[in-house]
C-alpha cells in the first residue's frame, strides 16, 4: 500500500513540473506592426525613451496536451474572460501573457508584444525565430464575467492588445449596447492595427467607438485628446458616451489594462467621479 502511494506521489510531482514546464510551441510568423526609433539589436535600444518595437508572433496551437489545477490547454483560453497564456522563459519564471487572437479553425493564435529594452521576456520572444519554438501553457484568469449595457475599456499603449479583443468579444455577446474605447499612446506612430478596429467599426457601426490620446504629439485632428488620462478626461469621455446612450452610470462596466500602477489608478479615478469600483470592473476576480 505504501508503495502504491509512493508512486502516485512521484506521479503527481512528474505531473505539476511537466505542466509548469509547458510544451512545445511553434512560431511560423512574425510582423512588426510598430517600428522602432533605432534597431532593437543596437546598444541604443537599451537607453531609448523613444519608439519601441512591437510584434504580432503567429504560433501554432499545441494538441494533445493535458494539464492541471488553472493550467489549461491552449485551445481552452478564454479571452472574453482574460484568461492568458504562460511563456516558460529560460532560467526565468513563466510570463503571463494576453492572446490578441485565437483561431482554432486554423490552428493559430497570436501573441502581439512590446520589445522593451533589457527585457526578459519580451527580448526572448523577439529573439524566436520563424519555426523556433518556446514552451507554454494557458492559464485561468480566475475571473468572472460581470456583463452590463456600456462597457468603457482604457488601453494604456500596447495595453490596446487586451483591451480591443475583449471589447469584440462584448460586442459579440450583445449585451453591451455601447462599447468604447479610450487608448492612451505617446504619438500615433505608437498604434497599430487600425485595419482591424475599422473592420469592427464596420461592423458594428454606432455601437463601437475608440477615442485617441496621444501624450507627445499634437493632432490637427479634434477628435483625438492631448496629454494624460486624468479623471477629468474619464468623465468627459465616458459620461458623455452615457448620456448620448441614454444608459445609466449603474449598467456601465469598466476595464483598464496597462501597469499593476495605472490600473489600480484608474480604478481610483473612476471611483472619484461616481463609478462603483471594482463592482463595475467588467471582469471581477472570483
Amino acid at each position: 500500500m505504501s508503495s502504491l502511494l509512493e508512486t502516485m506521489k512521484k506521479v503527481s510531482i512528474v505531473s505539476a513540473i511537466s505542466c509548469w514546464s509547458g510544451v512545445p510551441t511553434k512560431l511560423i510568423r512574425k510582423v512588426t506592426l510598430v517600428q522602432p526609433t533605432c534597431p532593437v539589436n543596437s546598444s541604443d535600444y537599451n537607453t531609448t525613451t523613444s519608439r519601441l518595437t512591437v510584434h504580432t508572433l503567429t504560433f501554432e496551437i499545441p494538441q494533445g496536451h493535458e494539464f492541471s489545477g488553472r493550467a489549461i490547454s491552449h485551445n481552452d483560453i478564454r479571452l472574453d474572460y482574460g484568461d492568458v497564456i504562460k511563456v516558460v522563459v529560460p532560467n526565468y519564471k513563466p510570463k503571463s501573457y494576453s492572446l490578441s487572437d485565437l483561431r482554432p479553425e486554423t490552428n493559430e493564435m497570436d501573441i502581439t508584444v512590446k520589445i522593451y529594452p533589457n527585457g526578459r521576456a519580451s527580448g526572448f520572444l523577439d529573439r524566436i525565430n520563424v519555426g523556433g519554438t518556446m514552451n507554454s501553457f494557458g492559464m485561468k484568469s480566475g475571473r468572472t464575467r460581470n456583463a452590463g449595457k456600456f462597457f468603457g475599456g482604457i488601453a494604456y499603449g500596447v495595453g490596446i492588445t487586451e483591451i480591443l479583443p475583449l471589447a469584440e468579444a462584448e460586442l459579440k455577446k450583445g449585451d453591451a449596447e455601447k462599447v468604447v474605447i479610450l487608448w492612451a499612446s505617446r504619438t500615433s506612430a505608437d498604434t497599430f492595427w487600425l485595419d482591424r478596429i475599422a473592420r469592427i467599426k464596420n461592423e458594428y457601426g454606432n455601437k463601437f467607438e475608440i477615442i485617441y490620446m496621444y501624450s507627445r504629439e499634437d493632432s490637427p485632428d479634434p477628435s483625438i485628446l492631448k496629454g494624460r488620462i486624468n479623471s477629468s478626461i474619464l468623465k468627459d469621455v465616458f459620461e458623455s458616451h452615457l448620456r448620448k446612450a441614454n444608459i445609466s452610470n449603474e449598467d456601465a462596466r469598466f476595464q483598464a489594462i496597462g501597469t499593476k500602477e495605472l490600473i489600480t489608478l484608474t480604478g481610483k479615478m473612476l471611483s472619484s467621479i461616481g463609478f462603483l469600483m471594482p463592482k463595475q470592473e467588467l471582469l471581477s476576480k472570483i
